[in-house]
């Protein structure tokens, strides 16, 4: 293989229409495999939100002849794990494996695609699961408020919608939703292949001709997903808890996505706003302060706009001043921009952690695969220094104006709403408080 090739790393189609993408490295003899399905919770039917997630986990109870039980320890003693994550667009299925150990891996995740058992058995099983788990993560204030968040921003949008779903919409999922999920989703030409590790892109083709090329061809459902609208005014919500000492507060608005003209001009802007120790957000609030331990501000990315997202954890005591300290910081971020001072120390503190962000073939090939799976160009993350250093203070400027609405926020919290309440219907700009008890959320 050329320099060029190890620094760019391999990519090729098989027969069968599933692309990978190879990132090879043997300073240690492990392997990282990640399966990306181009389908997620984006796909569910409306009232069986989270079928995409079942789906994705059935998959790992086994085969008509490998049972649940039979897949784990034949995994343990690959010394290999395997995980699952279903997000709005994508269903990934991660795995790490001793080098030895690779063809075996490829060999059982081969057969748990092309012939899963889907026993209705296993099936309740994790639905039961499922629901003991979302009854048991309401003791969690910050999913709480986090998943509110969601809900209040996107409205009806599908990006509102958890990947989870609620209770009652993933036992309303059944096998026969399972099986058709499945049968339309999982085609190879839908399928990406990402490798990291201790493999020749030799070897890699073989094994992956052996183990995937029978899985089933068709054509990938496309994925249209509609602009989400801003929904207009300051808005919040107070998730009830009551006897609640300190409060979990969410604060945002429709951010960028990909694709977008003003994306790295918005990374750095966030980067001044709240992404770093050093940010705005983090020294009014946390350092002159001492309101919130964790202050910070995250930019959020798709393929439609996703949010651009304040958290922190005040006191029930201080909970009011925090959120109106947040709104002054918002407005004058959107009114007055960020100062040449606070654009460079951004660039250098993006562009220095770079280095950090590739120092390993897991993690350089990372962004091959989301550029992969989202169609961008190879330039949007190859030349990333050359993005980020190259943004000036009236770039970064127009984009907050053009993307973020200071005046169109969600506000969420889960606290007491006897005790906050009333402070909150005082915040600049708001004009009603929603309240709803916990346990429906």
């Amino acid at each position: 293989m050329s320099r060029r090739a190890r620094a760019s790393g391999a990519r090729w189609t098989t027969d069968a229409g599933i692309g990978v993408l190879l990132e090879e490295s043997h300073a240690l003899p492990l392997v990282d495999v990640d399966l990306i399905l181009r389908a997620g919770a984006l796909h569910d039917p409306v009232g069986k939100e989270g079928l995409a997630r079942l789906a994705a986990r059935m998959l790992r109870m086994g085969t008509r002849k490998l049972t649940s039980d039979a897949v784990d320890e034949a995994i343990d003693a690959m010394g290999a794990s395997v995980s699952i994550d279903v997000g709005h667009g994508t269903t990934r299925i991660h795995a790490s494996v001793i080098r030895r150990s690779l063809p075996a891996l490829f060999d059982l995740l081969g057969s748990l695609l092309r012939a899963p058992a889907l026993r209705a058995s296993d099936l309740g099983l994790l639905q039961r699961e499922t629901v003991s788990d979302l009854l048991s993560q309401r003791d969690n204030d910050r999913w709480l408020a986090g998943r509110a968040f969601r809900g209040h921003l996107f409205g009806d949008h599908p990006y509102g919608r958890p990947a989870v779903g609620s209770a009652a919409t993933v036992v309303a999922s059944t096998r026969k939703d399972v099986e058709a999920y499945l049968e339309t989703h999982l085609v190879a030409p839908g399928l990406t292949i990402g490798v990291s590790g201790a493999v020749t892109e030799s070897d890699l083709k073989a094994l992956i001709d052996r183990a995937f090329g029978a899985l089933r061809t068709g054509q990938p459902q496309p994925m249209a997903v509609a602009a989400p609208r801003v929904q207009r005014g300051r808005r919040v919500l107070v998730i009830d808890k009551p006897d609640r000492t300190q409060t979990q507060v969410f604060v945002g608005t429709l951010g960028t996505r990909f694709r977008d003209p003003v994306f790295y001009p918005l990374v750095v802007a966030n980067t001044v706003f709240g992404g770093t120790f050093t940010s705005r957000l983090v020294r009014e609030v946390r350092g002159e302060r001492g309101w919130s331990y964790a202050a910070s501000s995250r930019l959020g990315v798709d393929r439609q706009r996703e949010a651009w997202a304040l958290y922190t954890h005040p006191s029930n005591e201080h909970v009011a001043d925090c959120i109106a300290l947040e709104l002054g910081l918002i407005d004058a971020f959107v009114e007055q921009g960020i100062t040449a001072e606070e654009l460079a120390a951004a660039r250098s503190f993006l562009v220095k952690s770079h280095a950090f962000d590739r120092d390993t073939a897991s993690k350089r090939l990372e962004p091959r695969l989301e550029g992969e799976i989202h169609g961008l160009p190879e330039a949007f993350y190859s030349r990333y220094v050359e993005h980020v250093g190259g943004v000036t203070v009236e770039q970064a400027r127009d984009a907050v104006r053009s993307r973020l609405s200071a005046r169109d926020l969600s506000i969420v919290l889960v606290a007491s709403a006897a005790e906050v309440a009333g402070p909150l219907a005082k915040l600049p700009g708001v004009a009603q408080v929603e309240v709803v008890p916990f346990d429906a959320v």
